[in-house]
């Protein structure tokens, strides 16, 4: 993927999709076979965190602008990191941070305030890198009045059934998984990594998981996530 745009560049995106009253998600498309999802979370304060900037239409932004201050951007690593310089260009007071294995090439993109461990949040948000991945990715646990969302990137996916190249390369599609390229190529411990999804999955109230790429998980969202855990 390209280090990324340098003017304010909108794609094909959907509209705002509203999961709880601090959880917004919001899914963008780069080509016809590939998508990609920005998460956005409101703090009690009204500060918001971008997961995975996509840049919007004005309505949409000014929608987003009318919910509160966007305070951090999160790029989730080395290859969502397209919309980070033009995102942090509308937000000047905004801080951009990165998994702690993946700073280097999210600095390529554009300037990079500190990692995930660094990120200021409150009582209803955690941000941290995931284990057996080399720091290279991390999740987002916010907790609103229905129970906590678990917010990922490329570790897990939840894409219809595919068939042919994209189909072996992405395996298992049809289902919430980690896809063939996480197990295989960045996962360097997969026992580390099916451990910590595992607690995600135990995390008091979970909810809902939002993937990389692909639908919401909103039923069954401990079981499904450990599903996809144990096909490590």
């Amino acid at each position: 993927m390209a280090v990324g745009h340098k003017t304010w560049t909108v794609l094909s995106h959907q509209p705002i999709e509203v999961l709880t009253p601090n959880v917004w998600r919001v899914e963008g498309r780069l080509n016809a076979s590939n998508t990609r999802v920005m998460t956005l979370i409101r703090l009690r304060d009204g500060r918001i965190l971008i997961h995975n900037a996509v840049a919007l239409d004005e309505p949409s932004m000014a929608r987003i602008d009318g919910w509160g201050e966007v305070s951090t951007i999160l790029v989730p690593n080395r290859f969502h990191r397209m919309d980070a310089h033009i995102m942090r260009t509308r937000y000047p007071r905004a801080k951009v941070f990165a998994p702690s294995g993946a700073l280097a090439p999210a600095a390529k993109a554009t300037a990079i305030d500190g990692a995930y461990s660094d990120v200021p949040t409150d009582d209803t948000v955690y941000v941290r890198d995931l284990d057996g991945i080399r720091k290279r990715e991390g999740v987002v646990v916010a907790r609103s009045p229905d129970g906590a969302t678990a917010v990922f990137c490329d570790t897990l996916l939840n894409l219809p059934q595919l068939k042919g190249l994209m189909g072996m390369m992405l395996h298992p599609t049809g289902t919430l998984s980690v896809p063939r390229p996480t197990s295989l190529l960045f996962a360097k411990d997969r026992g580390a990594l099916r451990a910590d999804l595992e607690r995600i999955a135990s995390e008091e109230g979970l909810v809902r998981v939002i993937p990389g790429h692909g639908a919401v998980v909103s039923t069954d969202a401990p079981r499904r996530l450990r599903e996809a855990a144990g096909r490590l």
